[in-house]
């Protein structure tokens, strides 16, 4: 009867474990989904890769994205028209400026420390209006997730 009891408690206490260590997976950031921020350059980036469901703020016109770029110091913004995830911690997307006259792809991965890093591939170049001059924006960007959406 002991022993019994003892198989069914630990059957149970190794089920609840294995749930603990399966939430915490599910609150990384690798569903590519949240808001995240670039301090240096002053961009954020909104993204749901997989829902594909992102409004971006006086835009809506455009409807439901995967999501979109913008800067602190201007209202210019760059949507994510398209994204394919690849491998599970990596992204391909294409992205197109608020005015349709530039666009880019680029890679989003998630690395190990939680950060997102983001690398332009070609097109356009990443650029912001910020005091009346474009700030170009460098190949490689590292985001730090700031929440989910």
């Amino acid at each position: 009867m002991k022993t019994t009891f003892l198989i069914i408690f630990f059957s149970i206490l190794s089920f609840s474990i294995n749930a603990q260590e399966i939430k915490n997976d599910n609150t990384t950031t690798t569903d590519f989904t949240g808001r995240f921020f670039n301090e240096e350059h002053k961009i954020y980036l909104v993204i749901n890769l997989k829902e594909k469901n992102v409004l971006i703020p006086n835009q809506e016109i455009l409807g439901e994205l995967d999501g979109y770029f913008g800067s602190n110091q201007t209202s210019h913004i760059w949507a994510i028209t398209s994204s394919q995830i690849k491998k599970g911690n990596t992204a391909t997307i294409e992205v197109i400026n608020n005015y349709g006259s530039e666009d880019f792809k680029a890679t989003l991965s998630i690395k190990e420390n939680g950060t997102l890093e983001f690398q332009h591939i070609n097109g356009s170049v990443f650029k912001f209006p910020v005091k009346n001059k474009w700030q170009k924006l460098p190949n490689k960007i590292v985001f730090v997730q700031k929440s989910i959406i």
